[in-house]
């Protein structure tokens, strides 16, 4: 039976959301063709591996004791136990998933370190990922291809009097790397920018500032490719919170949504147009959310989630099962990519190496 990692928790102030998007996942993976394996990234980094993974009680109170340290070596498609200095082979990982949210995870570094490893990804993979995290990238990849998103500016240096310039207020200050609304203030003078922007530095080092859209109405839709290799995309969803702006209470407690959105037919599609195209332009893998906000019938391409919560399994699914099955499609998808890429040619053989002397390095 082929072994699925899916890889969550993590270091960053997501860690929580991680968590039960992992939990989750790991219960809907289809137990008919494949063996999930939990791969726990805890809050300083380090990685376990046990049954107890799978139910989410176990995170109210961790105990370690009943859980295994893993690791992972580079070429090898393994996943190893760790006692002292020595490692011992648990399994070979067929696929992994990753539903580690934020840096470490969603940015990348998870994609690259797997693909060292040999392990195919049913997740995004490194570009994409890096893309998608960095909310300032996103915006100037998405110019490149001709999405509309708000106008923002990068904090650098006390540039208050160009954000006030270019933007006006109100404005929304947002750490640049960071998702589900943490670190995200409003501002409508320069002391309550000083104040966002003093905030926003606690969870990042980079900082935009970005022109606050008014009257405005935030809608949610998801992609992803099936086995088929044709992109899919959910029906728009309304999220709904007690503030202006989705709080991250608003996101995973105390909110609601509206399912499918009562937005205009025509609006709707636009939406799920823009979405199909970034997912295809971009060269996305696996499950993304897209965060849209609509003003009248301009529509602004708000950020991208390359591992949404949940993995948005609630936009495509209404029972668990038929989630099994799209994860199942991922997986397939991910197998077939990966050994299409096994079957390009890896090496090339050339007499460089064998030039001897000072000459050849001085060419190069």
């Amino acid at each position: 039976m082929k072994n699925i990692a899916v890889f969550f928790g993590g270091v960053s102030v997501e860690h929580d959301v991680s968590v039960i998007t992992g939990v989750l996942t790991l219960n809907s993976i289809s137990k008919t063709y494949y063996n999930a394996i939990p791969v726990y990234v805890d809050s300083d980094g380090k990685w376990y591996t046990g049954e107890v993974l799978c139910d989410v009680d176990f995170y109210k109170s961790i105990d370690y004791k009943k859980i295994k340290p893993v690791t992972i070596v580079s070429g090898l498609n393994k996943l190893y136990t760790v006692k002292g200095r020595r490692l011992k082979e648990l399994c070979t990982l067929s696929v992994g998933i990753n539903c580690m949210h934020g840096e470490r995870g969603e940015d990348g570094c998870l994609s690259g370190l797997l693909k060292m490893c040999g392990v195919p990804l049913a997740s995004p993979d490194i570009l994409s990922s890096a893309i998608s995290m960095d909310k300032y990238v996103t915006k100037t990849v998405l110019k490149g291809i001709g999405v509309k998103t708000l106008p923002c500016v990068i904090f650098k240096d006390n540039n208050f009097e160009e954000i006030e310039e270019k933007l006006n207020y109100p404005v929304i200050v947002k750490p640049s790397k960071l998702g589900s609304s943490i670190g995200i203030k409003k501002a409508t003078n320069r002391e309550e920018l000083k104040f966002a922007i003093n905030y926003a530095k606690r969870f990042g080092e980079k900082i935009i500032v970005e022109r606050c859209l008014e009257n405005f109405t935030e809608i949610n839709c998801a992609v992803y490719k099936g086995a088929d290799g044709k992109i899919r995309t959910s029906e728009c969803e309304r999220p709904v919170g007690k503030d202006e702006i989705l709080s991250f209470e608003d996101k995973y407690s105390c909110g609601g949504r509206e399912f499918p959105a009562n937005i205009p037919e025509e609006i709707s599609g636009k939406i799920k147009t823009i979405a199909e195209k970034v997912y295809r332009e971009l060269d996305f893998t696996g499950v993304i959310r897209i965060d849209f906000m609509i003003s009248g019938k301009n529509v602004y391409l708000n950020e991208i989630n390359s591992v949404p919560g949940s993995l948005a399994y609630y936009l495509f699914c209404d029972t668990l099962k038929e989630f099994s099955k799209m994860l199942t499609e991922m997986i397939s998808l991910s197998e077939k990519n990966f050994a299409i890429d096994m079957t390009l040619q890896k090496k090339f053989n050339s007499s460089l190496l064998n030039i001897t002397g000072g000459k050849s390095s001085k060419r190069l």
